[in-house]
């Protein structure tokens, strides 16, 4: 009778494992479905050629799937074996690496620039490790000049240049800080940048894994990377080329497998420790004490919120992104080879809010349901999605999101159709007022449409919004309004 008792206990115990099994099982095959549905989806709303996803939990893989075409040309697919250009999101191994050598005590957050380099204007002798990865050194941007320059070349031309602000100061992206951190990589190790970071982070593998920043390099396995052009409605080949001098800001090519393998080791405190790392994600204290998020910068990692969720990571070229969620201890990792609108942050936001415990089954907006919406036309409805999106996540930036907004509606002036424009630029001015972008966007379309007053209104409102004059755009709104009012 005990026997059969206990026969009993651990036949139930089976059944309940196996239900409980195959229930997970199930869970999992259904978030599967649903990502694999919504990247389809979006693939084709956004016009991605080819795409790779990864999501890793732990040491877990979840999710991994490859979509759409390498090549265009050759009719080439996406998979394991194809190699992606990552662009900036270099940036995190390169930073990753100056941190090996902080644990290894060959170098200091603190210490200065002409500690490693010699030469330097007296400005620029202060300049500390943690300036450059955080891009708040001030330096003038080697992205203003040639790749065709030499070294030497190009340091002439930055030393005549002034600095753009006092260091420490703000953020400001900039591609010579990362050249000079693999000049110092360089000095302290004796070896190659790319040579360091291939040894120390990828097993000294060259399969998989590779430094080009030339698109036009023949490589095996590598996706092309396509600029979409709306004057001929088709994609063409990127021809850019940022020379070696590139490698360690935008010059990491690699397969999704081998992103997913650094990844596991960078978690399991394999390649730094978790001292380390958390000096490596702390923030940087900027001293101009603006509330704006692109200052709320680590040491050479972006912080990054989904409806007030945590993340780590940084994005490249618009069209690869990488996320580290701590308090899920989970990794979003995507790939893709190029757009017709950006979408890279769209679809980690939207992936979190799908697969991450703390944030599914909570009915949360996605991103994509609102471009849906402001591509049919259903501006109403994309109105209350985006009040819905905006109050979930009150302190996030929506950079794609916007970038859409004004895609689409220039689309509509750019094809005559400054009625669908105006409903896009209203929306968009309604719901991010502080938006100079929008406020410029609205008036040229009232311009058009013969509304002198709303055109006038919203010019200088964006002249108002436009303090730092991006994109050198205030001279032509200025001429903007001293025409309307001289008619």
């Amino acid at each position: 009778m005990k026997l059969l008792n206990t026969l009993s206990i651990l036949l139930l115990l089976f059944i309940s494992f196996s239900c409980s099994n195959s229930e997970k099982k199930s869970k999992e095959y259904e978030n599967e479905v649903r990502i694999d549905e919504y990247l389809i989806s979006l693939m084709d709303l956004h016009n991605i050629p080819g795409l790779a996803l990864a999501i890793v939990e732990g040491d877990k893989i979840v999710y991994e799937n490859y979509f759409g075409n390498a090549s265009i040309e050759d009719s080439t697919l996406v998979d394991k074996n194809t190699l992606f250009r990552v662009f900036s999101t270099t940036k995190l191994i390169t930073a990753t690496g100056i941190f090996q050598l902080i644990e290894d005590g060959e170098l200091k957050v603190e210490d200065d620039l002409s500690k490693y380099l010699d030469g330097l204007p007296r400005e620029w002798q202060q300049i500390k490790i943690k300036n450059l990865l955080s891009h708040s050194s001030g330096l003038p941007d080697i992205m203003r000049y040639k790749s065709t320059l030499s070294d030497e070349e190009l340091m002439e031309k930055l030393l005549q240049e002034k600095m753009q602000f006092v260091t420490g100061y703000q953020f400001s992206y900039n591609q010579t800080n990362y050249w000079f951190l693999a000049q110092i990589i360089e000095k302290i190790t004796g070896n190659q940048f790319e040579e360091y970071i291939l040894k120390n982070q990828f097993d000294g593998s060259f399969n998989g894994v590779l430094f080009s920043s030339n698109a036009l390099e023949g490589i095996p396995n590598r996706a092309t990377r396509y600029y979409y052009s709306d004057r001929n409605k088709k994609f063409v080949k990127d021809t850019n080329n940022s020379g070696i001098r590139g490698h360690s800001g935008n010059g990491l090519n690699i397969t999704l497998s081998n992103f997913i393998k650094w990844d596991k080791q960078l978690k399991a405190d394999v390649l730094i420790g978790p001292e380390v790392k958390s000096a490596m994600w702390s923030p940087f204290a900027f001293t101009n004490n603006f509330k704006y998020q692109k200052d709320d910068f680590l040491h050479g990692w972006g912080r990054y919120y989904v409806n007030g969720l945590e993340s780590y990571g940084f994005s490249g070229g618009n069209s690869t992104a990488y996320r580290f969620f701590p308090k899920s201890n989970t990794t979003i990792m995507l790939l893709s080879n190029g757009y017709q609108t950006p979408a890279f942050d769209i679809i980690i936001n939207d992936v979190a809010r799908i697969v991450l415990p703390e944030l599914k089954g909570r009915g949360l907006t996605l991103e994509e349901d609102i471009m849906d919406l402001v591509l049919n036309d259903e501006f109403d409805r994309a109105a209350q999605l985006l009040k819905k999106l905006n109050q979930e996540n009150p302190n996030s930036r929506f950079d794609n999101l916007k970038s859409n907004f004004n895609g689409v509606g220039n689309s509509h002036v750019w094809n005559d159709n400054s009625k669908k424009a105006l409903q896009v630029f209203k929306m968009y001015a309604d719901a991010y007022p502080n938006s100079w972008i929008a406020s410029a966007g609205l008036a040229e379309t009232y311009e058009i449409e013969g509304d002198t007053l709303n055109a006038l209104k919203y010019y200088e409102k964006a002249l108002r919004l436009n303090e730092k004059n991006e994109y050198h755009y205030n001279e032509g709104m200025i001429n903007s309004i001293n025409k309307l009012k001289n008619e």
